[in-house]
């Protein structure tokens, strides 16, 4: 807890808005009907998340990012649901084992410190498997309110993400194949799916965009980057990418034989829906956050299969499998918290140069919305003529936007240009009909993180 503690919440709230956290935050704020109508219109999310913290703005109206320190706390739950699983099912030290590994995690960490709903499910669905542990043996008045507490988080978890209906999924199955004591889980996951029933028109208009149809998914490097998320990009490659895949795979393998007695199985049945719909279906549930709803799990699985080689004749193999892990973990937590480069747009930079440079009449580019939305108080952006280039808008109109303004001079944000202008068509026009007058490119490990600034002067006359 104090190792988890701490990693989550040392300068929680220094790094600027992501542009998901500014998302979330912004519709969390808009009147109840914009939020709604986002939700439905352009989000592929529940609304639950955005319509508690509504209120909750309502009330304290603190700093955006400051609302991290009502999520990360989610974290610690993480941390002693898992530890608590672990013990019930494998004993004390493969508790403390599970518990300091899902504290470590470089993935967890950096969910747990983000203004999302990601942290809040994953310890919700760690939290309902230890309430149907417990529930299915207790007695009496204990029973019944433990079966209270367990329907009430599993019916507010697909209302807060829909991929967490797979955890609920399981848990049916399980109690489906267990029966006895866990029965009524399943009951309470038929409750889950008619309680969805009077938000069902809006996922009707949702499903079709979600998961990102059509989407090639990329097995070889998703295990390396969930569970190292940033290591040294010099130990990076299809060899280290494929390493690390089947020493996961080993471990989940043997986890669930070591645990076949427990519901350890189980709980992996949500990754394995997640794999079988991304190849099968061409949805993309393998997306990093996405995966990261199993990591404790996995610590789980980890933690039995180093106390099963420790009680066996290659105990050192157990306590090296250990240690390797913790390691690995914190050769990335150390990129991910001390080094920039390793880090997410720092969208402060950003604004501070706007600051440096802007003049009255500059005009303003996204390539995308939610850069805006990080940075749309900045009083260099706020009361600007602004174009916001969004896909399935073509990049022409923004092209058409900016020859209508040929003595602005023109501001252009880009992160994650493939989404919205793929072939850098603005970016052309505008180097090709206006003198470049400033740039700033910020680079980082990950590719989405990248941000470039750019100031353009006047048209060229000649352009116009």
């Amino acid at each position: 807890m104090l190792v988890g503690a701490a990693l989550i919440f040392w300068r929680l709230t220094d790094k600027s808005l992501t542009p998901d956290e500014a998302f979330s935050y912004r519709q969390a704020i808009a009147p109840l009907p914009v939020l709604i109508h986002v939700a439905v219109y352009g989000d592929f999310h529940p609304p639950l998340f955005q319509l508690v913290f509504h209120y909750l703005n309502g009330w304290l109206h603190w700093p955006a990012p400051d609302y991290r320190y009502l999520t990360a706390p989610f974290g610690l739950l993480t941390i002693v649901a898992t530890w608590a699983l672990a013990r019930r099912w494998f004993g004390v030290p493969a508790a403390a084992i599970a518990g300091v590994v899902t504290a470590t995690m470089p993935m967890l960490v950096s969910e747990d410190r983000l203004f999302r709903m990601y942290v809040i499910v994953t310890a919700l669905a760690m939290a309902s498997w230890w309430l149907l542990m417990e529930a299915q043996d207790a007695l009496g008045v204990r029973r019944r309110w433990l079966w209270l507490a367990y329907g009430a988080v599993v019916i507010a978890i697909p209302y807060i993400l829909y991929l967490g209906a797979f955890v609920i999924v399981a848990q049916a199955i399980y109690a489906l194949v267990r029966r006895g004591g866990a029965l009524p889980a399943a009951g309470w996951a038929v409750a889950a799916a008619l309680a969805l029933i009077p938000w069902s028109w809006a996922i009707r208009i949702q499903l079709p965009n979600g998961a990102f149809p059509g989407a090639a998914v990329d097995l070889t490097p998703v295990a390396r980057a969930v569970l190292l998320m940033t290591p040294p990009e010099s130990w990076i490659s299809p060899g280290f990418d494929i390493a690390i895949g089947l020493a996961a795979l080993a471990i989940i393998a043997a986890g669930c034989w070591i645990g076949r007695a427990t519901p350890l199985p189980y709980l992996f049945i949500p990754l394995a829906l997640q794999v079988v719909i991304s190849v099968g279906l061409h949805r993309d549930l393998l997306i990093y956050r996405y995966v990261a709803l199993s990591l404790p799990v996995f610590a789980i699985a980890l933690a039995a299969t180093a106390i099963w080689l420790w009680r066996s004749p290659a105990r050192i193999a157990g306590a090296l499998l250990v240690l390797v892990v913790l390691a690995l973990n914190s050769v990335a937590l150390a990129n991910y918290l001390l080094d920039p480069y390793y880090q997410t747009t720092d969208w402060y930079a950003v604004e501070i140069a706007l600051h440096q440079h802007a003049q009255r009449g500059d005009a303003l580019v996204f390539n995308q919305m939610e850069p805006y939305l990080v940075v749309e108080d900045s009083p260099d952006v706020k009361g600007r003529e602004v174009y916001l280039m969004s896909y399935p808008a073509p990049p022409q109109a923004a092209i058409a936007w900016l020859d209508a303004h040929p003595h602005a001079r023109i501001w252009y944000i880009e992160n994650q240009a493939d989404f919205s202008d793929p072939q850098r068509l603005v970016l052309k026009h505008l180097d090709a009909t206006r003198p470049v007058l400033y740039s700033m490119l910020q680079k980082h490990a990950a590719l989405a993180n990248w941000a470039l600034l750019e100031l353009f002067g006047e048209m060229s006359p000649a352009k116009r």
